[in-house]
């Protein structure tokens, strides 16, 4: 089999549906690896399990440990309803432990979430994500358009992989608009992050929103 080529993947699929995109992939790679942390992914659940065998879909999750009870109620919901396992990552307990005993619960407001996201959700992430040869997202280029305009629906993953070990993005949202429709997460109707984490919605707010308390921020 010849190497993976994310630039000949994007000219060959570009203007594919994301179904079609998601069959090519399962076609490159033999299996559907799929990161699960939003409306949209249940999305690219739903087509991965019409395209592939059941048992050649994997889904994964980070629980931070902040999430919402409607995240945890979505995440129940989603797996039940396809019947599926859903592997639920997370983060090392005495890392946590250690910052919170250093910080205190909510370092990120002064710090900034770089710190607890790396201990919370880069590390589980990385953990999950080591040896795999490519993974699957849901993520588009409008979700945010000043970092996200120059997704492709594919691409070399250098943040989690390595020279030796390559690993591949594959975004079948790519160029999907957030009003092209999915599945409804509870947190999408209050404009919020649909799966993000109680922490990082209340630093989003008080960043936006200075004013804002922490104790409005976590009504």
């Amino acid at each position: 089999m010849s190497p993976f080529s994310p630039t000949q993947f994007i000219l060959e699929h570009d203007q594919a549906s994301p179904k079609e995109i998601l069959r090519a992939a399962y076609g490159a790679f033999g299996e559907l690896t799929l990161s699960f942390s939003g409306a949209e992914d249940v999305v690219l659940i739903d087509l991965a399990l019409k395209i592939a065998p059941k048992e050649q879909v994997k889904v994964f999750s980070l629980d931070t440990g902040r999430l919402h009870a409607e995240t945890y109620a979505f995440i129940e919901r989603v797996r039940e309803h396809y019947a599926i396992s859903i592997d639920v990552r997370f983060p090392d307990t005495e890392a946590v432990q250690a910052l919170v005993r250093e910080k205190g619960l909510f370092s990120f407001y002064r710090d900034g979430h770089q710190e607890c996201c790396g201990i919370r959700k880069v590390a589980p992430l990385r953990e999950r994500l080591a040896g795999l040869p490519m993974w699957i997202t849901g993520q588009r280029r409008d979700q945010s358009p000043g970092t996200r305009s120059s997704l492709q629906i594919a691409e070399r993953d250098t943040a989690f992989g390595s020279e030796s070990q390559p690993l591949y993005k594959i975004n079948p949202l790519t160029h999907w608009r957030s009003d092209d429709g999915v599945e409804l997460h509870p947190h999408v109707r209050r404009a919020l992050q649909p799966a993000a984490c109680a922490g990082l919605r209340q630093h989003r707010l008080r960043t936006l929103h200075p004013a804002h308390s922490a104790a409005s921020a976590r009504a």
